[in-house]
């Protein structure tokens, strides 16, 4: 059984019944009946005022009080989104593993497409000099080759092989950041999502993240890079650079009028 219903809690409200996506609920005899299969979306443990609805392969110790709506001022989430930034310099300093916990934990939680919560997501921080090594190693084997056999998207990165080998060196892909997060899925709304969601709550941790397009690119056509991370057959969706910002942005920055329809 997929859901089971506590008799002795259930008040045959019919709640879950009137919550379920894919109608598998219906109240029998004063108590709530699981009809069959279901997404496991958790709506009905969700929506349950007396707690007699569970989901056994879930880890019901996890389910908590949810926080009211208008908990959070929309004025001030307002101005966060609006404050944060794509940060490109950061201070020499590890992210604490409970910080990164948070953030994994914020990715997790995001809505996935038919409940699929199949999103991948991967930290590198202590193996990160391994991860530079295995990416550039990588991209500069595929830039010495002959330019027939050089995959093209392969060939941008040129200027970036460059530049780290100047002086003083500068590291397009991975600048300074301590940590890099990747997420990896089937829909890349669900990762997009997912990443979203992780960025703010870095924020409000203090930290700054980057999405970082080209390391993505090259993370997921270097099988080596790929086998490092684990991602398995998932494609790379996202990649992030992660850290304590070394700047401070004390206003917002300005944008275009917004593109709005309205009916």
């Amino acid at each position: 059984m997929l859901i089971e219903i506590d008799g002795r809690r259930c008040i045959g409200c019919g709640r879950c019944v009137d919550d379920c996506v894919g109608a598998n609920l219906r109240v029998e005899d004063g108590m709530a009946q699981v009809k069959g299969r279901c997404i496991l979306c958790g709506h009905c443990v969700a929506v349950c005022p007396t707690e007699a609805v569970s989901i056994p392969s879930y880890d019901m110790g996890e389910v908590e009080p949810a926080a009211p709506l208008g908990a959070i001022d929309a004025s001030t989430m307002l101005r966060v989104i609006k404050s944060r930034r794509s940060v490109r310099d950061y201070r020499a300093q590890a992210v604490e593993r409970e910080k990164l916990d948070m953030i994994l934990q914020a990715g997790r939680y995001t809505a996935t497409a038919k409940n699929a919560q199949a999103c991948r997501f991967v930290v590198v921080q202590g193996g990160l000099a391994e991860l530079k090594n295995l990416v550039w190693d990588g991209i500069d084997g595929l830039l010495d080759l002959p330019a027939a056999e050089k995959p093209r998207w392969a060939k941008v990165y040129k200027p970036f092989s460059r530049n780290r080998l100047a002086e003083p060196p500068v590291d397009f892909l991975f600048r300074n950041a301590p940590a890099v997060v990747f997420v990896a899925a089937e829909r890349a709304d669900d990762a997009g999502l997912a990443a979203q969601n992780m960025e703010l709550v870095a924020a409000s941790l203090g930290l700054g993240m980057l999405y970082d397009g080209y390391l993505c690119r090259a993370a997921d056509e270097l099988p080596a890079v790929k086998a490092f991370l684990e991602a398995g057959e998932k494609p790379l969706q996202v990649c992030m650079l992660l850290g304590y910002p070394a700047l401070s942005y004390p206003r917002t920055a300005p944008r275009l009028p917004g593109d709005f329809v309205v009916k």
